[in-house]
């Protein structure tokens, strides 16, 4: 009667240490199983940075090839202004050469003018004096000549005049060819600058969307690697939960055992 007694508290042990086991591999099956739901958690944060990282790598690619073509048709139309301006710029040389020409031929003319001018005098004193030699036929003659001479003089010191005018004109068209020269040049020359400033951030954005690019690429594969790590964990977890419960399904075996041993009711020592 003693060996059952001894038997029967043998299996009540063991069944109350096999329901411990069992609890404590369902409670480290629960952390187990809060820390794979944590993984995922991370796994998923993880992805959608990803995500957003390759996202961003796009946009700033899309970015970069419009900026480096808007950077292309600045420095196209910056080209063109400096052509545009030097021509200019030798058009307003040649119109200053003109200029001087022409300032050249009106001093020519009032020399001209000046000169028929004082012939015309000259021949005016010679009929006076011919005039009192008693030849009024030659006087009337150099008179007349010496009036006509006169007035090709003044019509010459006009045209000198009027020359003199066009020549000042031209050098002020020179003048405002040459600026408008210039300032197609130095607006050539800003689009130039900005052209290259364009391709610059062109190119950073290249280089980000390149660095985001990868670093999305890098997140995914840890995402991937945090699921995959969820999963394990998980499965682990469950693994726990299946020895608990198979410990503690022991326990109750072991305990219906035990409830076995008990001694009848009213039965003799």
């Amino acid at each position: 009667m003693a060996e059952s007694d001894n038997l029967k508290e043998d299996l009540e042990l063991e069944a109350e240490e096999t329901a411990l086991d069992g609890l404590e591999d369902l409670a480290d099956a629960a952390d187990t199983l809060d820390v794979a739901e944590d993984v995922a958690d991370l796994a998923k944060v993880a992805a959608a940075a990803g995500v957003s990282d390759l996202t961003r790598a796009m946009d700033a690619e899309v970015v970069a090839d419009r900026l480096a073509q808007l950077s292309q048709v600045v420095s196209a139309a910056g080209a063109d202004d400096i052509a545009e301006g030097a021509e200019l710029l030798l058009a307003s040389d040649d119109v200053d050469a003109m200029s001087a020409m022409v300032g050249l031929m009106g001093v020519e003319d009032l020399e001209l003018g000046l000169e028929v001018a004082r012939v015309a005098g000259e021949m005016w004193a010679v009929s006076d004096v011919v005039d009192m030699m008693q030849m009024p036929v030659l006087s009337a003659f150099l008179e007349s000549r010496g009036e006509q001479l006169q007035e090709a003089s003044v019509e010459v010191i006009l045209q000198a005049a009027s020359t003199r005018a066009l020549s000042n004109l031209l050098a002020a068209t020179g003048a405002e060819i040459a600026e408008l020269g210039a300032n197609e040049m130095a607006e050539g020359l800003l689009r130039k600058i900005a052209a290259e400033a364009i391709a610059e951030e062109s190119d950073d954005l290249a280089v980000a969307g390149v660095v985001l690019a990868a670093q999305g690429a890098e997140e995914l594969a840890t995402a991937m690697e945090l699921e995959d790590a969820a999963r394990d964990i998980a499965a682990e977890g469950l693994a726990q939960g299946a020895v608990g419960a198979a410990e503690l399904g022991a326990a109750i075996a072991e305990d219906a055992l035990a409830e076995e041993f008990e001694e009848p009711e009213g039965s003799a020592d």
